[in-house]
């Protein structure tokens, strides 16, 4: 029992400490002039593990990394604030996250 609540407890800590550190920044676009729908649609299809770039609902998506340790993990890290730019009308968004001394970045212009 202890050990479920200690696993929880670092799990936690471990989610925390990646959103401290990302860097989230967006371009605002006029009202109706990006495809919120398709955009969520080509995050959600985003987390697969290779960096490769795509175009998809309207725009050429990115994701890059220096040293940093899988794909997977950056979009995890970065999903969060690219969903609340695509709510918001961004149209054009990059996330960074910096790792020690390793980076990724993805997002969408």
């Amino acid at each position: 029992m202890q050990f479920t609540a200690v696993f929880a407890f670092l799990a936690a800590l471990a989610v925390t400490q990646v959103s401290a550190n990302v860097q989230c920044t967006k371009f605002d676009a006029p009202p109706g002039s990006i495809d919120q729908g398709g955009l969520q649609n080509c995050l959600n299809n985003y987390r697969n593990n290779n960096w490769d770039g795509m175009n998809c609902g309207g725009r050429g998506w990115f994701k890059g990394h220096h040293k940093y340790k899988s794909p997977n993990d950056c979009y995890d890290a970065c999903s969060g604030c690219i969903l609340e730019s695509i709510q918001a009308g961004a149209s054009q968004v990059e996330c960074d996250d910096f790792e020690g001394g390793t980076k990724c970045w993805m997002g969408y212009h």
